[in-house]
């Protein structure tokens, strides 16, 4: 009787450690999904990041640029010749073009 209640005992012990394993499996699989969608949204979150960076890098630009001209009359006058492509007798002008990045 002893030896059939070890048995007993260790089926049942069996039994339960499968039901963990299983249980943690089935845990994994349904959470692989939300790991995949955090992940995307991740990504986007630093392209969007990225963007903004550079967005409020050009508004800081902008924003010096602006200020300038209204308080440099150095600064808003060299500006007005380079658009205006105008420059002083006895001067020499050198055009530098830049690509884009």
């Amino acid at each position: 009787m002893r030896g059939w209640t070890l048995g007993l005992d260790l089926a049942n012990k069996t039994a339960f450690a499968v039901l963990i394993v299983m249980g943690c499996v089935a845990v994994a699989i349904l959470a692989l999904p939300q790991v995949r969608e955090l992940q995307r949204m991740e990504g986007e979150l630093a392209t969007v990041q990225e963007r903004e960076q550079r967005t409020m890098d050009e508004k800081d630009r902008k924003s010096r640029d602006l200020a300038a001209l209204r308080d440099d009359p150095e600064y808003l006058e060299l500006m007005a010749r380079d658009r205006l492509d105008l420059y002083k007798p006895g001067e020499k002008v050198i055009r530098v073009r830049r690509t884009r990045e």
